[in-house]
């Protein structure tokens, strides 16, 4: 029995090897993301909403590859500032969060299809201030954690993708609620 896991798994490593060695390719991408939390912190409530995102994807393999990345995030979370006992009286504003995901899936890619899955991690860069509002970049986690769920087709030397993240971990150090985050990207693949 042990020597039929062995062989399993020796067989499997070497298949996963051959796989990934076989090719590289560089995918510069741009794309839009739609981010879906809500969280009151204090008086202050918030909502992220649309952004937009470029990066760059590195795939090792041909039918089942490795997929690390580097990409650039920027949100607008929308600002509620509720007066109490007031409810006709509220201050509203916008600001911009930045951040870096370092994305890491695993992938299958069968006849130009791919679907993909793995986790990426994100750390805030900064928040414009909004006037009026006592909000940066100490009201959020620095970093977050999320599990990437994804598909994408290739054509040619073009490259589409849809992934969403699921948060792992708050986005907000005072209120309990993850990121979850929709992107489409189109890109270049080389």
């Amino acid at each position: 029995m042990k020597q039929s896991i062995k062989f399993l798994c020796m067989t499997a490593a070497l298949f996963v090897a051959t796989q990934m060695s076989a090719q590289v390719a560089i995918n510069p991408k741009v794309g839009v993301n739609v981010s879906g939390i809500e969280a009151e912190l204090g008086d202050l409530r918030t909502d992220v909403r649309a952004g937009w995102n470029a990066g760059l994807d590195f795939r090792v393999g041909k039918g089942l590859y490795f997929s690390p990345g580097i990409h650039f995030y920027s949100n607008k979370a929308g600002l509620t500032n509720e007066i109490e006992n007031r409810d006709d009286f509220r201050f509203e504003g916008e600001t911009q969060i930045q951040s870096i995901k370092v994305p890491m899936n695993i992938g299958l890619k069968i006849l130009g299809l791919r679907a993909y899955g793995g986790v990426s991690p994100t750390y805030v860069l900064g928040v414009n201030e909004a006037p009026d509002f006592a909000f940066d970049v100490d009201n959020l986690n620095r970093l977050t954690w999320g599990g990437n769920l994804g598909v994408g087709l290739d054509l040619l030397f073009l490259t589409i993708d849809a992934t969403y993240e699921i948060g792992l971990t708050d986005y907000f150090k005072d209120a309990e609620g993850a990121n979850n985050v929709l992107s489409l990207s189109v890109g270049l693949k080389f």
